[in-house]
Order: C-alpha cells, then structure tokens, then sequence
C-alpha cells in the first residue's frame, strides 16, 4: 500500500500550465507545498509556501527533495531534459511519489513522437521511472490533452477569439480530449490524494472529448455571431509546422500541435486510443459551452 502524502514541492509553478496546478495543489488545503526555484527567478508565492532555490545540481535538488513525499513536475520543452537527473534526486532523497511533466498530448504513440521527436524524451522518463519502482519511488503520469481554456486564448486548434476566425483542418469532425486548466489541477489532487490507486499508472483525462465545429457552434453560440471560417489539412499544418519548426520558429511547434490534436491516428481521442481515468480519480464534469462562453466573458 502507498504511503499517504503530505508534502508536496512542485517544479515549473510559473508556468502556464504550472500555475494553474499550484493553485489546485495550494486551495485543496491538503498538502504542504513547497516550490522548486532557479536562483534567479524572480517569483513570489503565497505566504506559507516555501521556496527552494536550485542550480539543479545534484546536491540542490537532494536538499530540496529531502522531507518531500511527492514531486510535481510542469517544466516546459525547454527543461524536460533535467527531469532524468530531478528523477534520481528524488529517489536519493526519498521520495514517494513523482509525476512527470506528462500534462497535453498523448506521447506514448508512436506518430506523435515521429511528428515532434523531442517528445521522445518524454517517453523515457517514463521507462526511468519504471525502473526506479524497486528503490521506492512511483509514479503517474497524466496526459490531459489540448489545454483548452488556455489554447483558447492562445488561438491554437484554430481559433481566434479576438477576431472571431476558425480554420478548421479535415473537415472539423475528428474528436480530440481536451482538458481545462482546472481539470488538469483537480486531477493532480486527485492523483495526489489517492496514492495506493494510482501508483505506477498513465492515467488519461479531460474535460470532454470534441469536434472543431462542436466547438465552433459553441464559441458562436457564445458570441452570438457567425464566424468567418477557412479551411486547411492537417496535412498542410504537419508540412509547414515542420519546415518552421526545423528552422528554430517557435510557430511550426504550434501547428505540429494542431496536427497532432486534430489528426487522424496520433492517439488523441482518449475515449477510443486510451482508457479515461475520470470517473477513477472523482473529477468533475465540465461543459465545453459553459467553457466557451467564460473564455469569451474574459473569466
């Protein structure tokens, strides 16, 4: 059986994944929370939330990790390749539990990581952490999906809300999970309140699985207009993603997402290319109109 945990340090709380999960971490009032600092970082937490700085030296993390039954780890593309040796401090330290920066698409299919090969990396976290089992550590992963209330604002899966456009790509009725940013917290907080339940598992989530014209008819809905609408491929976004993305332009990483959201075969139903983990964890169901018509009221 799992041991309970109490103390909980999180890596990459500024981020914009990152924040939303301290928050749900922070206001379940379960836990104590500690974050994970590079020395030069400049943010402020709540009072009662300590911070370890950090050079991500062995030594560093160890010390931080000492006392901590689990770790939380939001690092961003840029900070996935520390989580091997963030893994092995916890493990030196003690820890109970980990779970991977493991938050969006599905990873563990094989046309996802042929599209982005650095998602590879992620993959082998995973396999660490398997062998890690028999010194003490566990782990779970939790692959949420298009982060939708955020994409939203971002303008990814062909939306932009300020000009009130849609591109939709093949159609726009292939289904994909998504998940809003309060989802991936409150699953988190689940993981994290039920240890023996969810040791050494992916467990896959969302908010509700979708089509890109369900999704137009709710945001037109919500804005009470028509759209004007213009139509691609994911063919065409994989292509072009690519071309940019190899050239270190930040924007084709955003269209190798959409491919792989809005694609045909890179496992991104979670209710047919996985098994959803909802109803395990206790989450509640969320509403993608309700959704849509918060993320258009600026809320």
């Amino acid at each position: 059986m799992s041991p309970l945990i109490k103390n909980v340090i999180m890596i990459g709380a500024s981020g914009n994944i990152g924040a939303s999960i301290f928050k749900s971490i922070v206001d379940s009032g379960k836990f104590n929370v500690s974050v994970l600092s590079r020395p030069e970082s400049t943010n402020t937490y709540p009072s009662g939330v300590k911070v370890f700085k950090s050079d991500y030296s062995e030594a560093s993390l160890v010390e931080a990790f000492k006392g901590q039954d689990a770790v939380v780890s939001a690092l961003g593309a840029g900070g996935l390749a520390d989580e091997i040796k963030i893994i092995d401090a916890a493990v030196e330290a003690g820890v109970k539990r980990f779970l991977p920066s493991e938050f969006s698409c599905n990873t563990f299919n094989a046309k996802t990581t042929a599209l982005v090969p650095f998602f590879a990396l992620k993959v082998t976290v995973i396999e660490h952490l398997k062998k890690q089992e028999s010194k003490g550590l566990t782990w779970t992963a939790i692959p949420a999906g298009l982060a939708f209330d955020w994409g939203l604002h971002a303008g990814l899966v062909g939306f932009n809300i300020h000009d009130q456009t849609a591109t939709i790509f093949d159609g726009g009725n292939r289904a994909f999970s998504a998940s809003n940013l309060s989802q991936v917290g409150n699953a988190v907080v689940a993981v994290l309140s039920k240890p023996a339940q969810t040791a050494n598992q992916i467990i896959y989530v969302d908010s509700f699985t979708v089509t890109q014209n369900e999704i137009l008819a709710a945001l037109e809905k919500a804005t009470n207009k028509k759209w004007d609408v213009s139509r691609t491929t994911t063919e065409a976004a994989a292509k072009e993603g690519g071309e940019l993305f190899s050239k270190g332009d930040f924007s084709g990483l955003m269209l190798l997402l959409e491919t792989i959201f809005l694609g045909e075969g890179y496992g991104s139903d979670f209710t047919k290319d996985a098994s959803l983990g909802n109803e395990k964890l206790g989450l509640p169901k969320q509403d993608l109109y309700e959704t849509c018509e918060a993320v258009i009221a600026g809320k």
